[in-house]
């Protein structure tokens, strides 16, 4: 191993090789490779998955958390409901961040494949660094031109004809399967930002690839959110412009990198996008998300504590018109709801009290009567 990354790389490229002199062709080559892949990280989706289940079954009970503080936006208040929240989490043994554990996990793996498929010579040819280093100096003190961009790849196709004669350079070379990047009209190898007018003119069937990864992403991102549980306040969020706009940047960045690399990894990537739908898609279907009802909502606020004076309170509270409301970040505690609801009842037998203690007005005889004593 000539990097700690090997320990992935290599066993990577084993896997693309295979794939390649499985299938013969490149592009069912990178298919297949991510297939394998997409298979092994099913788990992760799985899991992920079962994490939304349980984030979903406990959205009554969050939604009640959140209703007893409706209204109240200070900081002490907003801190209260917080760990509130993280206190019945904690008790139903949910950690809403291990979903994003889940895609932690995947990112490093997504970035090994990209390199395997970035570095086909040292990982699928399987030829040393060193030897890279010294084909790609005698290519370029024979004037061959090597892109940057793409420098294993570009080596490939330089040599492939006559790689015999490379063999004192690279004696890894002899018996080294060299993948072919031309499959029909595409040349996997090209890059688009190397063509004229970037492909357009004359077309080039690889600018295929990036218009068909950008909508490939597009659609992608549509129906995993329709198979992906969103809170409501955040599936709100979803709907701000920010949010719009962010839905379609992801997929041109991907799409103007794809014009300045290989289209092999444009392939990959698109490939990639359109395996990670349906394995949410089976995922979703053996363990579906939960179907709540309002009947739920109710039972969570009553388990919640969320009397129909407190809602009435709240509600007065929520108005405009009324008077500022105050901070009560313990409105939680039982001793402070039970000194509220007494001094509320006194406060209402104290004004039944004067109510009957007010002198009655005397009738018109009566009032006659009175005069005639006086």
């Amino acid at each position: 191993m000539e990097s700690i990354f090997d320990i992935l790389y290599i066993p990577m490229g084993y896997i693309l090789r295979f794939a390649y002199t499985l299938t013969h062709n490149y592009l069912f080559a990178i298919l297949l490779f991510t297939l394998v892949f997409e298979i092994l990280l099913f788990p992760l989706a799985v899991k992920q998955q079962k994490n939304q289940i349980k984030q979903a079954s406990l959205a009554p009970r969050t939604a009640a958390i959140r209703k007893k503080y409706a209204g109240r936006t200070d900081k002490a208040t907003q801190q209260k409901m917080q760990q509130e929240i993280m206190d019945m989490y904690q008790a139903e043994h949910f950690n809403p961040a291990s979903g994003c554990g889940t895609l932690l996990i995947q990112m490093p793996i997504i970035i090994c494949l990209y390199n395997v498929v970035m570095r086909p010579l040292r990982y699928i040819s399987n030829v040393p660094t060193a030897e890279i280093t010294a084909l790609k100096t005698f290519l370029a003190d024979a004037g061959v031109e090597i892109n940057i961009r793409s420098e294993q790849i570009s080596i490939i196709n330089a040599i492939r004809d006559n790689v015999s004669n490379y063999y004192t350079i690279a004696p890894s070379l002899q018996g080294a399967v060299l993948p072919v990047f031309k499959v029909g009209p595409f040349d996997l190898s090209q890059i688009l930002r190397d063509l004229p007018n970037y492909g357009f003119m004359p077309f080039n069937w690889l600018v295929l690839i990036p218009l068909l990864t950008f909508v490939v992403m597009i659609v992608s991102q549509k129906i995993m959110q329709k198979f992906t549980y969103q809170d409501p306040t955040m599936a709100e969020q979803q709907n701000n412009m920010s949010m719009k706009i962010m839905q379609w940047t992801t997929p041109l960045i991907s799409v103007y990198f794809e014009f300045q690399l290989a289209a092999a990894v444009g392939v990959y990537w698109m490939f990639r996008n359109a395996l990670m739908v349906v394995s949410k898609i089976v995922a979703a279907k053996l363990y579906p998300l939960p179907k709540l009802t309002e009947e739920d909502y109710k039972e969570a606020e009553r388990v919640a504590g969320l009397s129909n004076k407190q809602k009435k309170r709240e509600a007065k509270e929520r108005d405009p018109n009324k008077k500022p409301v105050r901070s009560l970040h313990h409105i939680d505690d039982d001793d402070y709801n039970e000194r509220l609801e007494a001094a509320e009842k006194k406060e209402e037998e104290e004004a039944a009290g004067r109510e009957d203690r007010a002198p009655v007005p005397l009738k018109d005889d009566e009032q006659s009567d009175y005069r005639k004593k006086e």
